[in-house]
């Protein structure tokens, strides 16, 4: 099967991944993809046009952002009888005006937060004394996850009122606001496959749409997400399924207009477990990103089949088919995103992959890119989200480690990400038990000490300090390699005398800011002072310091030592 994906972010390339990972593999092309997915999949640059669905001849389209379904490019593509994932255009103003969902939900009964919907200042500033303060502005268009303000106070309100209103910050897209009664509870996101058939439940996920930890600073298109979702029950599903997702697939389908075909694709809600019970927030007429990067490595059966019955309008019959399935177990899904975001930020910072090719393919790990371009054979970032981190495993802590162990394994200058998806941040734990070497650097100014230790014998030789550069030259050619922090410049020990050390094994503490490197010893000794009798001291720790501040010696003749024209060494 000839499948066509269209869009430009992770959530596609994780659609491109599992459509491709079926019993029949698909052969996909993404449209227009970015670098990252080039990787992996054929991408084509421009735009989706009757000419390039001639020259493509797909035997399915599935469109992955929302802003191409609201255009009307579900409608074009059916029109040209090629089966399409996605609803027509007019079903899609679910997710392109907030006003127009919060409208169905309240004709049709679907608990949702109290709202005015507002098209100048004044009108809106009255709805937020009118809620009452904390509550939520939302730009009415899409304006990919930077359109949502949650306000504590009235000047907060008033300033995201004025910045969509006034200052036109998100375009045409908060020409209109929504003002929301903020609730407090626990988020609920969930995906739901939708045709004239029937519904498919995709597992329940929490997502994090916070930029900071513990759900602090601005909104974002999301910062990760993990299932199972630790605050739902099976009875919660169940309510969440009888007062909120059956009433608004029978809306969808009872509002359809005439001749506008219908509603094909995926359907995301949006959700907040109230003190009164679910209350619907927001609805999305695509799969969630990065809810799709979690839910999609957790799906079974054929995939490509589920989503061409889907577009064929035989959902419950394909499901049987394509033996349809949600394996057990957890995920975690974690992104990385540039210096800045969702703010301005700046592209061009190469990233680095302790693991790459295909080793960064396999096992229980994907690396999913968001916004990524061509650096000479790599990539580098072209700012905003970058990339997504996904893992599997048996429960949620084990799908956490995993995720923060492969990112941990992806860098670039700048490179941010939340630390605690899914729960307390994990990232000493990794350290501790995975196998993923980050020295912490920016921990000790950018200096690690180091114990020098030879391996025959166990005695410690020498302490000094290595920074990334004279790390990288001790693992590149096995020579000990250290940063003078007198000199300002990396040093090889016996580079000058000869009396070279072999590298045999760096070892790292649990907390990985500090390093041992097990030598073996190429001359003399390491010391740059002298015995009476001229021989260089093997060590550098060859006295001990007693109760009351006194040195004595633990070798050699016990007199003061005579100190050779050699500079540098262990104490530079």
């Amino acid at each position: 099967m000839k499948i066509l994906v269209v869009g430009s972010s992770a959530r596609e390339h994780a659609l491109a991944w599992r459509l491709s990972a079926g019993a029949s593999p698909a052969e996909v092309t993404v449209v227009p993809g970015n670098p990252g997915i080039a990787r992996d999949y054929r991408c084509v640059s421009g735009e989706v046009t009757p000419d390039l669905l001639e020259r493509e001849s797909p035997d399915l389209v599935v469109v992955g952002p929302a802003a191409p379904l609201v255009a009307g490019l579900a409608d074009e593509v059916r029109r040209l009888g090629i089966p399409v994932v996605g609803p027509p255009a007019e079903a899609a103003r679910l997710g392109g005006s907030k006003t127009a969902a919060k409208e169905m939900m309240v004709r049709h009964g679907i608990p949702t937060p109290p709202f005015r919907s507002c098209s100048d200042t004044d009108q809106a500033l009255a709805a937020v004394d009118d809620l009452g303060i904390p509550v939520v502005v939302k730009a009415d268009g899409l304006t990919r996850g930077s359109g949502v303000t949650v306000c504590t106070s009235r000047d907060a309100a008033e300033i995201a009122i004025d910045g969509a209103l006034r200052q036109r910050r998100f375009g045409a897209a908060g020409e209109r606001v929504v003002i929301e009664k903020h609730l407090r509870g626990d988020g609920v996101s969930l995906t739901v496959l939708v045709d004239e058939s029937g519904y498919l439940l995709m597992p329940v996920a929490r997502s994090y749409e916070q930029a900071g930890e513990g759900g602090q600073g601005p909104n974002t298109s999301g910062m990760g997400a993990i299932i199972p979702n630790p605050a739902v029950s099976p009875g919660i599903i169940q309510s969440i399924e009888d007062l909120i997702i059956k009433p608004s697939i029978e809306a969808i389908h009872q509002e359809a207009a005439p001749g506008a075909g219908a509603y094909r694709g995926f359907l995301h809600f949006g959700l907040i477990l109230s003190d009164d019970g679910p209350q619907m927030v927001d609805y999305k007429i695509r799969f969630g990103d990065p809810e799709a990067q979690v839910t999609l490595p957790l799906l079974e059966g054929d995939f490509a089949g589920l989503l061409l019955g889907l577009a064929q309008g035989r959902l419950m019959e394909a499901a049987r088919e394509s033996s349809f399935g949600v394996r057990s177990g957890a995920a975690c899904s974690v992104v990385a995103v540039a210096a800045g975001y969702p703010g301005p930020s700046s592209p061009g910072e190469f990233l680095h992959d302790q693991r790459g090719g295909d080793e960064a393919r396999q096992g229980t790990s994907m690396v999913f890119f968001h916004e990524v371009q061509e650096e000479g054979a790599g990539l580098s970032t072209a700012g905003g989200r970058v990339l997504t981190v996904s893992a599997v495993a048996g429960d949620p802590d084990e799908a956490r480690l995993r995720a923060y162990q492969r990112m941990l394994q992806l860098s670039f200058r700048g490179i941010t990400f939340r630390r605690d998806i899914g729960g307390d941040p994990v990232i000493s734990r990794v350290m501790e038990e995975g196998d993923v070497f980050l020295p912490q650097f920016s921990k000790r100014g950018g200096l690690l000490p180091v114990v020098v230790q030879e391996v025959e014998s166990g005695d410690i030789l020498m302490v000094a300090y290595a920074n990334d550069e004279a790390l990288e030259e001790t693992l590149t050619s096995r020579r000990a390699a250290f940063w003078s922090t007198s000199r300002n410049r990396l040093w090889i020990k016996g580079e000058t005398s000869g009396d070279t050390l072999t590298v045999e094994e760096v070892r790292v503490d649990c907390d990985q800011d500090a390093l041992l490197y097990r030598v073996r010893l190429n001359g003399q000794g390491v010391c740059h002072t002298r015995q009476a009798d001229g021989a260089h001291r093997r060590r550098c720790f060859y006295r001990s310091v007693k109760e009351r501040r006194e040195l004595s010696f633990s070798d050699g003749p016990h007199e003061a030592p005579h100190h050779g024209s050699e500079s540098g060494g262990c104490c530079s």
